[in-house]
């Protein structure tokens, strides 16, 4: 099985979703870059990779064993991908909900050949690829694709206002107190200031 669920996938509970995502080993860990949009930083403090789960022995080897499996035998990996999307809406319309798939989970992969084949199942990643996410602000890719540009430091305050005046979403990491576990998280502001202009900001805790 490729398609897993987390406690991040798992933030669209109480949405009428039913989500999971493919996890592989994040930017070039696995000997083959995932991640061609990725900033040194990004790289470096990869919260899929150095939080969580992830930071688990047995939740690593899986990704790594993905990546491998994707890269050294496509067909198979693929077979097998498109095997769990069927269990996954089976289960959803058990439920009566709509199946949600994120492809990329700590990856930034494009899949729009698989994605075209499942036009009922609702997919969504996040992309720090500015031409990709051009093309989705244009209207370009599969209409049940729903897709956030992910910010780093390296990416101009301009890009990212133009973005928004276009009606996309972006997400980026606020400096605030977060310890959850200890029950310590800071408060997010209500809105950013970005090339000018103040930009209301929504709690990416709330869900994914």
């Amino acid at each position: 099985m490729l398609l897993r669920t987390n406690a991040k996938l798992e933030k669209l509970t109480g949405l009428p979703y039913l989500s999971a995502g493919l996890t592989l080993a994040p930017h070039t860990l696995s000997g083959h870059n995932v991640c061609a949009g990725a900033s040194n930083g990004c790289a470096a403090s990869c919260v899929l990779w150095f939080a969580g789960l992830r930071v688990s022995s047995t939740s690593r080897h899986a990704a790594l064993r993905d990546t491998q499996w994707l890269f050294g035998h496509r067909r198979s990996f693929i077979d097998q991908l498109n095997r769990d999307i069927v269990n996954l809406v089976r289960l959803a319309e058990r439920k009566r909900v709509k199946p949600a798939v994120r492809l990329n989970v700590a990856s930034d992969l494009e899949w729009f050949d698989l994605i075209e084949r499942w036009p009922t199942v609702q997919f969504y990643d996040y992309t720090k690829i500015r031409s990709r996410f051009r093309d989705y602000l244009a209207g370009k890719l599969p209409a049940n694709y729903a897709l956030t540009f992910s910010r780093h430091e390296k990416h101009h305050p301009a890009t990212i206002a133009s973005y928004l005046r276009r009606g996309g979403n972006v997400a980026q990491v606020f400096d605030v107190d977060y310890h959850p576990q200890s029950g310590r998280v800071g408060d997010l502001p209500e809105s950013v200031r970005i090339h000018g202009r103040q930009w209301p900001v929504i709690d990416g805790d709330k869900h994914d």
